[in-house]
């Protein structure tokens, strides 16, 4: 699923975010990892934990550093035209819901032909959604990757001076927690979807259930009459 999840993500990509918004992006990152960079070089010269770094050493952590805020920022930019929003569906009952449900987990059944529409609608919808949230978890990953490996050079020089851990708290934890969910999940969503989409298309259409008939002069009744009526 997550090799099927790839191909439409690489697909969809550069439909949903063209070249606009991407060097809007990197205009945002860029911004953002240079006041964070500038930040972090002034900092350093006002405290002294640069006074157990090599000044080459103290750049690059600084750069690394910035570098990963500035791709947290870009995380951040609205993605999508305003007001873009999944569409509203027609009601559909709690039992499909749940049955709808059960096809994305593990083990799923097959698709059930009564369900066939009910799994074909919104997909598109759904799946640009998802697009576009795999593509900023996939920011704010490699921006906590960055910064982590920032934050690990900074202590391999500082740590053997005083035995003081600098920069490490839970939140390094709770990013790629975050941020893994729409990157990772998602992607493996894509491809269950995917699969559901084709299974789902080679089922036969269900045909509409026959209109429920009436008293003879209601709309939805015959016109005729029986004698005696």
């Amino acid at each position: 699923m997550f090799t099927i999840g790839r191909q439409v993500y690489r697909e969809r990509l550069p439909v949903l975010v063209d070249d606009r918004m991407r060097r809007r992006f990197r205009l945002v990152g860029v911004v953002v990892g240079a006041v964070a960079f500038v930040g972090l070089l002034l900092l350093g010269l006002l405290t002294d934990v640069d006074e157990d770094l090599p000044p080459v050493a103290g750049i690059v952590v600084a750069l690394l550093l910035a570098l990963g805020v500035g791709c947290f920022g870009a995380g951040l930019v609205p993605i999508g035209p305003k007001g873009w929003a999944l569409l509203p569906e027609p009601r559909i009952g709690w039992r499909t819901q749940e049955a709808i449900a059960r096809y994305y987990r593990g083990n799923p059944p097959p698709v059930a032909p009564e369900h066939r529409d009910a799994v074909l609608q919104g997909m598109p919808v759904t799946r640009d959604l998802i697009v576009r949230a795999a593509f900023r978890g996939n920011l704010w990953l490699a921006g906590w990757g960055v910064g982590l490996l920032g934050t690990a050079l900074l202590n391999a020089f500082t740590i053997p001076a005083d035995g003081t851990v600098i920069g490490l708290s839970p939140v390094w934890i709770l990013l790629p927690v975050i941020s893994s969910y729409p990157a990772v999940g998602g992607v493996r969503t894509l491809g269950r979807q995917e699969q559901l989409r084709v299974e789902a298309e080679a089922l036969p259409p269900v045909p509409p259930p026959p209109p429920a008939r009436g008293r003879p002069g209601t709309p939805s009744g015959s016109k005729l009459a029986l004698p005696g009526e």
